[in-house]
């Protein structure tokens, strides 16, 4: 038999920018993929596609799922001009131990009928759930120091938020023989900063030696996934630089094109494939149980099969969805919240019109009335004691996660928004009050809260196209400075103010607010401190104090969490973040409040939470994007994209008619501000 087990050490050591080593034992098995079923015969702790002690399955690892490991790789090989006629491969990985795998790295290893090496495939994956194969053939062998095989290749995949993209991986291979020694150096340029080494001995596979390596290395892959956490931590405590990771298209790798590029469309991360999970069935059955009483009405769920779930006795909503694959539960299954709306993406599910809305309303109601009861109120406070790695709201990532967003292009928002270009909540003042009266009617809100006048200069932080610029130089008669990250938006701003003959009061200009020099007597956001992050508020806040000039008022419009949820919210993530928003944190009160405390001399002087009109706005926004889906698919979408948007604008819409989200319009000053009125007034004290 020429399976066997290797038991031995593993060692990491970083170079720069911080010095950082670690070492651990390891077990590894190499595994004959033609001996797979024999050994799975043979043996009572290893079993093959079933449960068992220690389970190979073929899902695991690269291919087609339905087919064994062997054929997937053999396949794999043959369509990169590889003879695979006789060969041996050898499989050097991990096995699932309680039903649970992680393979950072498997190697397999493949020899021609003579024991001659003709290649090597090393499949890398990441704790995202990506993974990658690397061909090392005689076009990628370099010089060897020793008796090895030697290869180098360029890094094709993110795999550490570590490690930047621009590096190459050399790989030094031993045999498979009774000693194992394979060493892999990342180079960037001419520099090493990381290298790792595996040192190990063979030992037979058989049960005896399996049942030393469970004894000796317990739960193997459970600790191979705690301590690359573990040792994530400790680099993030060292200040060693974070890298985002970038889009990952599958048989590509991840790619550092704008968004969408890759994947040969506008404006769409790809969606990962739909992978099978043995908590698939587990996933389903508890859906199901757990939407038996939806809270606030009554759901149909169709299946694929026909069936039909009817599920609640009552209540002011009615929803029918219909599923129509398998996928729907694995991507819940895989990826948990974001794979519930990656699903919609795909197509996996489908609501028609308003059902789509009134079902992600009952789901947040729902989720809500289990959370609080236990065992599922532990879970939050459980959240709050996890580690959570920062989330630093540097010029690059601000300009690139602005960008994601807004440069999709001019076109695409005229599809939706009103003809003042107005990209957040309108204000409805009285019942059928069209979206663009609303959207200026909020201005005029804005406006008045803040006393603005012909005298003052007004600098807006994230001006967007211009509509609230346009307004307050048009109806107050003062100086405006916009400032935007976006290209697009700036350029067709500059347009529309020339056309409005406004361009002697207005200036749009491309900046970050914390590039900004000058005073200014008016301050006004909206919802722009959402891009901020949680790790940037102080800078935000102690840089419109700056700003201001002394008797100034600020005006702030922001999207809002419960102060309740900070800690579950900021140590997780969600679809909208993942596909809409990257880097996007709705800011709780509590938390704008502390961080003007710690950071300025601001204190809130007004507030009012207008987050109930949000929910007709979106409302407005979704139906004239989805009558207009055929004009957005000229313009370049594809039918993913604008499932994608009909999901987010209904989610958004969901959150604020349920009131799960805010939306708080907030007058800020200095304390001793003799400029602020003297009497109480409506709109301040909201």
């Amino acid at each position: 038999m020429r399976s066997a087990i290797y038991t031995g050490t593993l060692v990491h050591a970083r170079r720069t920018p911080a010095e950082h080593v670690f070492r651990y034992p390891v077990c590894m098995y190499a595994i004959d993929v033609d001996e797979i079923e024999q050994l799975d015969r043979g043996l009572r702790l290893f079993s093959y596609n079933r449960p068992g002690i220690l389970s190979l399955r073929d899902c695991d690892h690269l291919g087609d799922p339905q087919r064994p490991i062997g054929e997937n790789v053999r396949a794999h090989l043959v369509g990169r001009g590889v003879d695979v006629e006789g060969a041996r491969i050898t499989m050097l990985t991990n096995l699932r131990t309680a039903g649970y795998v992680f393979n950072p790295v498997t190697y397999f290893y493949v020899h021609g009928p003579d024991g001659a090496l003709r290649c090597i495939l090393a499949e890398v994956s990441n704790t995202f759930g990506e993974r990658l194969p690397y061909l090392l053939t005689d076009a990628e062998r370099i010089d060897p120091l020793g008796d090895e095989h030697a290869f180098r290749h360029d890094k094709r995949m993110h795999v550490s938020p570590f490690f930047p993209m621009e590096q190459e991986y050399i790989f030094r291979m031993g045999e498979l023989g009774d000693a194992l020694d394979i060493r892999m150096d990342v180079m960037q340029g001419d520099e090493r900063p990381f290298w790792a080494k595996l040192t190990a001995t063979r030992h037979d596979f058989t049960d005896r030696e399996l049942g030393r390596a469970l004894v000796r290395y317990p739960l193997m892959s459970q600790q191979v996934i705690s301590l690359i956490h573990l040792e994530a931590l400790k680099l993030w405590r060292k200040r060693v630089p974070f890298h985002r990771k970038p889009d990952f298209v599958p048989s590509e790798g991840s790619v550092t094109t704008p968004a969408g590029q890759a994947s040969g469309h506008r404006g769409l991360r790809p969606i990962p494939d739909a992978k099978r999970s043995p908590l698939t069935p587990v996933v389903k059955a508890l859906a199901l149980r757990g939407l038996r009483r939806p809270v606030g009405g009554t759901i149909e769920v169709e299946m694929p099969d026909g069936t039909v779930h009817r599920m609640g006795h009552g209540g002011p909503r009615h929803a029918r969805i219909t599923v129509s694959g398998k996928d729907f539960f694995r991507r819940i299954a895989r990826r948990g919240r974001v794979g519930f709306g990656e699903a919609y993406q795909a197509g996996d599910w489908r609501a028609d019109g308003d059902d789509l809305v009134a079902f992600l309303e009952i789901l947040a109601l729902t989720a809500e009335d289990v959370r609080r009861r236990p065992p599922a109120s532990l879970v939050p406070a459980a959240i709050s004691k996890r580690p959570r790695l920062p989330n630093p709201a540097d010029l690059l990532r601000a300009r690139r996660d602005v960008r994601y967003h807004y440069d999709l292009g001019n076109d695409l928002y005229e599809v939706f928004l009103d003809p003042s270009m107005t990209y957040s909540c309108a204000y409805f003042e009285h019942e059928g009050q069209s979206l663009e009266d609303a959207q200026q009617a909020k201005y005029r809100r804005l406006c008045e809260k803040l006393h603005i006048g012909p005298g003052h200069h007004v600098l807006e932080v994230g001006c967007g196209w211009g509509g609230f610029a346009m307004h307050a130089a048009r109806e107050r008669g003062c100086r405006v400075t916009g400032i935007t990250l976006s290209v697009e938006q700036a350029e067709e701003a500059r347009r529309r103010v020339e056309a409005a003959g406004l361009g002697d009061r207005i200036d749009i200009v491309i900046q970050d607010y914390r590039e900004m020099q000058g005073s200014y007597d008016r301050i006004v956001s909206i919802e722009m401190i959402e891009a901020v992050g949680y790790d940037g508020l102080p800078t935000y806040f102690g840089n419109l104090d700056r700003l201001l000039a002394p008797g100034g008022v600020i005006g702030i419009q922001a999207i809002t969490v419960p102060d309740q949820r900070l800690e579950r919210y900021r140590r997780g993530t969600d679809w909208i973040r993942e596909y809409i928003f990257p880097g996007a944190f709705c800011p709780p009160l509590a938390s704008m409040v502390d961080a003007m405390r710690t950071s300025s001399e601001l204190q809130v002087e007004g507030i009012e939470n207008i987050g109930i009109h949000y929910a007709q706005t979106l409302r407005l926004w979704r139906e004239r994007f989805m009558s207009r889906a055929d004009e957005v698919r000229e313009r370049g979408f594809t039918d993913e994209f604008i499932r994608t948007w009909e999901f987010y604008l209904a989610f958004c819409e969901a959150g604020f008619r349920t009131r799960a989200l805010g939306d708080l319009q907030m007058v800020i000053s200095r304390p001793y501000n003799g400029t602020l009125p003297r009497w109480p007034e409506q709109r301040l004290s909201l």
